[in-house]
């Protein structure tokens, strides 16, 4: 990258940190962290990251990503300056003592010396996740993030830490803005092969990709998957599995006892590539892969994540793996990686419906909003866009096709960078308003897909109207997160926001006036007052979870906290009483809540427990078919159907969003 576009990159990300701290009511340190460990989970580099700061006396942390299968703990510190001048420099001797003021913390943490009673403070979370994952993950790693330019000509070489060996990483400013500059995907993976893999290739057929077909031992896959984990998994694969993730039993089996069939049994992996370097060739030997440039599997990540999880107490050095490797065009990688991974069948049975990304909602979205105009608000004093960014990096290439500043200037006027929101954040206003907040705190990635398996299901017209609608839930999230930020909780902020908005939207029967707040871009009074009312009591129960329960971070991400929240004993106040929707008005909004499979359940429910009479059970399957058709229910239906769910939910009946586990009823019906 040319100095002149990493400085331009430099002053870009000092915007965007100071947007994130305006959003968020937050300070630059801490929207640094969640902006660049949101990203770094985007991007299958960690998962799950929480964002918690620590700094006492030569302690230090930044936050932690824990992987769902107990594979990795990763720990970050990060250092931030607003500074993008090129002396803004960190050196070798600044690195390590960031990375010891990390080890004292991991150490301190495991001899029990950071030892804490508040169960409110992210910080003992973290404390309790280290003890906990410390000993038992495979992978330690140490990640150092920074703004300043690194001028360390070699990467930190591993320590050993209570008899562990923890890797360290730096991602300085160049790091960071070959990453992310032009909105392009992660670093690309180099899959090396000592002693070579014999293939055999096909016939060719166009200019845009070649086919090889290979036998990978399985220490080498897994090998791949510990060195590099989610990131070898194409986006659609890794996020099927996170929704998905228990290991198949069978192949578990023939690992453990018929690893040299595993061939036999098993169909294999399917794998992408930009280029594939060979050994010279040798008269009478097939050619041999040695180097895999920009490897993703799009099929098969389930059976590679199976022999990573056996290799701990199996030996599969006697288990090959067929893989068909498509090697694709650098400039149709975009294009035709992900089509691969959505054709592509496997042993789970992944339909193209699991893997699709959503690509005519999420477009038809950024088609209107880059036309739909915003009427003046408390902020802003002119008509503004709210930017909706499909892809990474959208925003800065806009911003930079603007070659003049006065023009730049123009832009962002427009456009103001205040009101550009994301995919993980428009999931994030869409699952709080549907009433999931458990779902939220799993994480932007996993809320991400578990709302993309939701939005398959629905019959969504994307229109003017859903897009203002949208934005009303955008500004009822962020203005409840600066409300939150006020109150000075001291920690889980970000859980506390979903839940008040959840709560305060199953208060409120829905009947939230969204075209009001879009009209005056603001909350009005009441709603404002109700909204701080709520937090007080929405924080009391996230921070206290029942007694032998995980910490408050796991304990927020459980139906059983929804409900308690849900179940709060909490009277609406007049005045906002008053500025709510009719409950005639809201019908379609209060059908659309719960998905058409959910009322058929429902009237299943309301059979088998012998709850519901004939005509109650006529109104929920009344609500059910018009909805399977596509129409709205009459209002005076969906009210009765909307109390019936009520008294269900009260009696155990939980609606599946997304599905519920193995296929069965919720609520206990089968």
């Amino acid at each position: 990258m040319r100095e002149s576009d990493l400085d331009t990159y430099a002053y870009n990300l000092l915007d965007e940190v100071r947007t994130v701290a305006d959003v968020n009511d937050c300070d630059p340190q801490e929207a640094f962290a969640g902006l660049v460990l949101e990203q770094l989970a985007g991007d299958g580099l960690t998962e799950d990251p929480t964002v918690v700061r620590f700094r006492d006396h030569g302690i230090e942390v930044s936050g932690y990503g824990v992987s769902s299968d107990d594979r990795s703990l990763d720990l970050f510190v990060t250092s931030y300056s607003p500074r993008a001048d090129d002396a803004h420099k960190i050196n070798r001797a600044e690195i390590e003592t960031m990375f010891r003021r990390l080890e004292n913390f991991v150490a301190r943490s495991l001899s029990g010396a950071l030892a804490r009673k508040d169960p409110s403070s992210e910080v003992t979370g973290l404390i309790q996740t280290v003890v906990d994952r410390f000993p038992r993950v495979d992978r330690v790693r140490f990640a150092l993030i920074t703004n300043a330019r690194n001028v360390m000509r070699e990467p930190p070489p591993p320590l050993q830490l209570e008899g562990r060996t923890v890797s360290r990483e730096v991602w300085d400013l160049r790091r960071l803005a070959n990453w992310t500059v032009s909105g392009s995907r992660a670093e690309p993976i180099v899959a090396e092969f000592s002693t070579g893999l014999p293939c055999l290739g096909t016939p060719s057929t166009t200019e845009d990709y070649s086919v090889l077909l290979a036998i990978v031992p399985g220490t080498d896959l897994a090998d791949l998957y510990a060195r590099h984990g989610a990131r070898l998994l194409e986006l659609n694969v890794r996020s099927f599995l996170q929704v998905r993730g228990a290991v198949n039993a069978g192949m578990q089996r023939t690992l453990r006892d018929h690893p040299e069939r595993f061939l036999a049994y098993n169909n294999g992996i399917a794998a992408t590539a930009s280029a594939v370097d060979f050994d010279e060739e040798t008269p009478g030997r097939p050619p041999r892969i040695r180097r895999i440039h920009d490897l993703q599997i799009v099929n098969g990540g389930q059976t590679t994540a199976s022999i990573h999880h056996a290799r701990r107490t199996t030996d599969v050095s006697a288990v090959l793996v067929q893989m068909k490797l498509t090697v694709v065009s650098p400039d149709q990688l975009d294009e035709i990686v992900p089509r691969i991974s959505a054709y592509s069948n496997t042993q789970n049975r992944v339909t193209a419906s699991d893997l699709k990304a959503n690509v005519g909602f999420h477009v038809d979205v950024e088609r209107i909003m880059r036309t739909l105009w915003a009427p003046p608000g408390p902020v802003h004093d002119n008509d503004t866009h709210w930017f909706y960014e499909r892809a990474r990096g959208q925003y800065a290439n806009a911003l930079a096709a603007e070659v003049t500043r006065s023009r730049q200037k123009v832009f962002k006027a427009i456009n103001p960078p205040d009101q550009k929101f994301t995919k993980s954040e428009l999931a994030k206003y869409e699952a709080s308003w549907t009433m999931h907040p458990q779902q939220v705190c799993l994480g932007a990635e996993k809320n991400f897909t578990l709302f993309s398996a939701w939005l398959d299901r629905q019959n969504l017209t994307v229109d003017k109207d859903y897009c203002r609608r949208l934005v009303a839930k955008a500004i009822l999230f962020r203005r409840t997160d600066k409300l939150v930020a006020r109150q000075n909780f001291g920690g889980y902020k970000a859980n506390i926001v979903t839940y008040t908005v959840a709560k305060i939207v199953h208060a409120t029967g829905a009947r939230i006036d969204l075209d009001r707040i879009w009209r005056e871009q603001n909350l009005p009074p009441a709603l404002t007052d109700a909204v701080t009312e709520l937090a007080v009591l929405v924080q009391k129960i996230i921070t206290s979870p029942p007694e032998g329960s995980t910490h408050v971070g796991e304990w927020t991400k459980k139906d059983a906290c929804w409900d308690a929240v849900r179940d709060l004993d909490w009277t609406l106040p007049p005045a906002l009483d008053a500025e709510l929707l009719p409950s005639e008005t809201d019908t379609a909004d209060d059908a659309h809540r719960f998905r058409t499979g959910d009322w058929q359940n429902l009237e299943t429910w309301g059979t088998v427990t012998g709850t519901f009479d004939h005509q109650q059970r006529a109104a929920v399957r009344d609500v059910a078919h018009a909805l399977a058709h596509g129409n709205i229910p009459a209002g005076k239906q969906m009210r009765v159907a909307a109390e019936l769910m009520d008294l269900a939910r009260d009696r155990g009946f939980r609606p599946a969003w997304p599905e519920t586990p193995g296929g069965g009823l919720p609520g206990g019906a089968r």
